[in-house]
């Protein structure tokens, strides 16, 4: 058969849902522009699931098993869960860590130590740039001292030590 007998078919321009000939969709009207969107969505948001819900899946998992465990996987399928999943569950189960009291006392003792550290943080930088600004300033000082000819005394490490009250106490 020679290529000029070949017959091509018109394509329909009515579609049943999807798009037709001329790039806009029959069920809505809208324009196809071909470029696909930039913006991606998933359309799932991620499930926080509570200790409660956890655990009464693990309690149906635990009666499936004695029954016989030949419908685990159609019932984690049903409720949308991966088996490796309530295999960690039931491990933070046995170690007393899936329940709502523990996952609680995490949060709040996190969140005051956070606190005390944005705190510590914050008093550090303010005494570093009060020590910078005592630097720059005993710089000044000297060299002023020295353009006016002022005689500065040698830095004495015994006077100007430090003592911490535990030094003191060895001292007496």
């Amino acid at each position: 058969m020679s290529s000029s007998a070949v017959e091509i078919m018109p394509q329909s321009t009515e579609t049943t849902g999807g798009l037709g000939s001329e790039g806009v969709s029959v069920d809505s009207g809208a324009p196809n522009t071909g470029h696909p969107s930039s913006e991606v969505t998933t359309g799932k948001k991620r499930r926080n699931l509570t200790a409660a819900y956890k655990i009464r899946v693990l309690e149906t998992v635990k009666s499936l098993k004695a029954e016989g465990g030949t419908s685990i996987g159609a019932y984690l399928r049903q409720e949308g869960l991966y088996y490796s999943a309530v295999r960690k569950w039931e491990q933070q189960y046995e170690h007393g860590k899936l329940s709502g009291a523990h996952i609680k006392a995490k949060a709040k003792s996190s969140s005051a130590s956070n606190i005390e550290i944005k705190k510590l943080r914050r008093k550090l930088a303010s005494t570093e740039k009060e020590l910078a600004q005592s630097k720059i300033i005993i710089d000044i000082q000297k060299k002023i001292s020295k353009l006016l000819g002022i005689e500065q005394p040698e830095f004495d490490e015994k006077t100007y030590e430090l003592k911490s009250p535990n030094s003191q106490k060895k001292s007496q």
